[in-house]
């Protein structure tokens, strides 16, 4: 039996817009199993269409007919959590393996974003841990002392929708800070410096835009900080938001970014992931 698992990501966290991700303990298994017959769906992935699926594009006629797979996935769809990019990796990862081929993550890496065009959470969900889209994906240390708190709302967000909205021209000041932010948000994380992760979070390009497809969002973002969030935003491209936080903090500001989305009539799931170093892995 061949099994792969990989792992949720939160892209952007602000200003590293398509740049910045991070691996959190949220996952989707995938087993090759013996047997005749269609992939069977459990978890936030029930009830998929394999037609409009991504994992069963990618893996293709890699599989063999006397086989099927089996796909549980613990990662929130269409929520901003990197759960496209799960699927992507875990195809490219178990076409290798089905080849007889090893585990090559920087081939896994490339052909993810090809296919789906988001290296931030393609780069998160093949290595683990804090990754910088770069030419060459670059491993960062989050800091230990932070962590993470997630509010997911019930109603998910297009994707293509959200990216449609953005701007195609920025004015020279908006790039300038945007950079200055998104260079504070790495020392921030790295350092658990709050201020700098305050400041690189308060993204310029996105989120005014995008924040206006999320019903609560600025009431959630209010309630997090409150309860001791440095920074809120939105996660990806949404309908999800994350904040960084002490990391004894994380309890409180999930369950106050979710009342704050709640009171908005809106409601949504307080959730509390840690970052994983952990990123695409064969399961024995």
């Amino acid at each position: 039996m061949i099994g792969i698992r990989v792992p949720a990501s939160t892209s952007n966290l602000g200003a590293g817009f398509d740049c910045l991700g991070l691996a959190l303990d949220l996952w989707m298994h995938v087993r090759v199993v013996d047997g005749v017959g269609e992939p069977v769906y459990s978890g936030t992935v029930n009830g998929m269409d394999r037609r409009a699926e991504i994992l069963m594009s990618v893996v293709g006629d890699a599989l063999e007919s006397k086989n099927h797979l089996e796909i549980h996935s613990e990662i929130p769809i269409a929520k901003g959590l990197g759960s496209s990019a799960a699927a992507a990796v875990a195809g490219f990862a178990l076409r290798q393996l089905l080849h007889k081929q090893s585990l090559d993550r920087d081939a896994v890496y490339e052909s993810a974003v090809d296919l789906e065009g988001h290296p931030d959470n393609a780069g998160a969900a093949t290595y683990g841990g804090f990754v910088l889209a770069a030419p060459r994906p670059a491993r960062l240390a989050f800091n230990r002392n932070l962590g993470v708190a997630l509010a997911v709302p019930n109603v998910p967000i297009d994707t293509k929708a959200a990216r449609q909205i953005l701007p195609h021209d920025l004015p020279r000041d908006v790039t300038i800070r945007q950079a200055s932010r998104a260079a504070a948000l790495v020392l921030g994380l790295m350092n658990a410096e709050g201020d700098l992760i305050a400041y690189g979070m308060d993204d310029q390009i996105a989120v005014p835009l995008r924040k206006k497809l999320i019903s609560g969002y600025d009431e959630a973002v209010a309630a997090g900080k409150e309860a001791g969030a440095y920074g809120v935003t939105i996660s990806g491209s949404g309908s999800a938001v994350v904040a960084i936080t002490p990391v004894e903090e994380v309890d409180a500001v999930a369950e106050a970014m979710a009342v704050g989305f709640g009171k908005a009539g809106n409601p949504a799931e307080p959730m509390t992931p840690e970052v994983t170093e952990r990123g695409v892995a064969v399961m024995e």
